[in-house]
């Protein structure tokens, strides 16, 4: 079972490397036929393991200023119903990438976002404690400036998930 479960990882990991890859190119790097690429391939889609396709785009360059990961504290236990409400007040957010319940450093939700500048920053904010209260208690976020290379120290993307090794 555990080779069986390598072989999975490895062609994850290839495909985290280009998406784009053809099954052809994949079999070649994982030493296996092409068709056996693209079966396994069509396995780890219907399992559930390939969510999607994507790209990670260059921020500053589509014109965004700001990444902001904002940190948040509801009333707890969160009930279902506001759990509800929260997908569907995300899905609103043009500008919200991700948003999860979790726990640390005193909060239990965080929301990514991506802004063009500050303004739009500042405006979600708003947004989001006009339309939370009375259930939103505190609100913190790390903001990102994203035109400034300079402070870059590690370029965001899924390839650096290679191995654990």
């Amino acid at each position: 079972m555990k080779k069986k479960e390598d072989a999975k990882n490895k062609l994850l990991f290839e495909l985290v490397k280009g998406a784009r890859r053809s099954d052809r190119d994949l079999a070649r790097a994982l030493r296996i036929s092409q068709p056996t690429a693209t079966r396994k391939r069509t396995a780890l889609e219907k399992e559930g393991l390939i969510q999607e396709y994507t790209v990670v785009p260059n921020l500053e360059k589509m014109g965004y200023q700001i990444l902001a990961f904002t940190f948040l504290s509801f009333e707890q236990p969160p009930k279902p119903e506001l759990i509800e409400t929260a997908k569907k007040w995300t899905r609103k957010q043009p500008s919200v990438m991700f948003a999860a319940d979790g726990t640390g450093i005193g909060m239990n939700s965080i929301m990514v976002s991506a802004h063009r500048d500050y303004s739009g920053f500042s405006k979600l904010l708003t947004k989001l404690r006009e339309d939370w209260q009375p259930n939103l208690k505190n609100v913190q976020s790390f903001i990102i400036c994203v035109n400034r290379p300079e402070l870059l120290i590690k370029q965001f993307s899924f390839r650096y998930l290679e191995t654990d090794e």
